[in-house]
């Protein structure tokens, strides 16, 4: 006689991280209102403000990927997860990629344009490369940076009605970035990724505001202050 279990088994999920997946939802929401508000609120031509609306809708979408990854992807098999996560990493390397062109198109004259691309292509593929090789959160981020850094560069010089919002979505990111990395957390339930979510909320929305205010137009001193 076989002996039954009155318990048959079933395969379960196990929630981690509840506050970063909510928190990451909340920022993926935010994220695609404002994406979608850009989308409908400039014009046509206005390319350096297209590719702002891109890169807004991809960090939307990592949020989304990201928090379903803390929050369910233990649950998987580690060559999952850990496929799963890197594309975490590839898109928060797309964002920068689209930051970047849309710097060009605003800021750099036409003629210039194409010789700045092949630079922007250079650095998305070498930043891909490396976060396959070493998937931490880190380098990812550093990608991300570096496109801030050149926006706050340009704020800096070119003085366009943009600047403030730029510098201070810029400066909220890096506060952000400082949070995550020095794994600044509020309690074990609402950890540093938690903190980075929600300041990054408030640097997204300055960024939707910048973006409104995209000429597309390369240099042009009539759009300066």
């Amino acid at each position: 006689m076989v002996a039954t279990s009155p318990h048959p088994f079933r395969p379960s999920v196990t929630l981690h991280e509840p506050a970063t997946l909510l928190t990451d939802c909340l920022l993926a929401l935010l994220g695609g209102s404002l994406t979608y508000r850009l989308h409908h609120g400039i014009s046509p031509g206005n390319t350096a403000a297209r590719w702002w609306v891109v890169a807004l809708f991809v960090m939307s979408i990592s949020a989304t990927v990201g928090g379903s990854y803390h929050g369910f992807g233990l649950n998987f098999p580690a060559p999952l997860a850990a496929f799963w996560w890197k594309s975490v990493l590839i898109l928060v390397c797309t964002t920068g990629f689209c930051m970047g062109v849309s710097l060009i198109r605003e800021i750099v004259p036409p003629e210039r344009q194409h010789l700045w691309h092949r630079c922007a292509i250079a650095k998305f593929i070498l930043s891909v490369a490396w976060v396959i090789a070493d998937p931490r959160f880190f380098y990812g981020l550093l990608d991300y940076a570096l496109a801030m850094v050149a926006w706050a560069v340009a704020a800096l010089v070119y003085r366009r009605s943009w600047s403030g919002w730029v510098l201070a979505a810029v400066g909220l990111s890096a506060v952000a970035g400082w949070v995550q990395q020095g794994r600044w957390g509020i309690s074990g339930h609402f950890n540093h990724n938690d903190v980075y979510h929600i300041i990054q909320a408030l640097a997204l929305i300055g960024f939707y505001r910048a973006g409104r205010l995209f000429s597309g137009m390369g240099v042009n001193p009539g759009n300066t202050r």
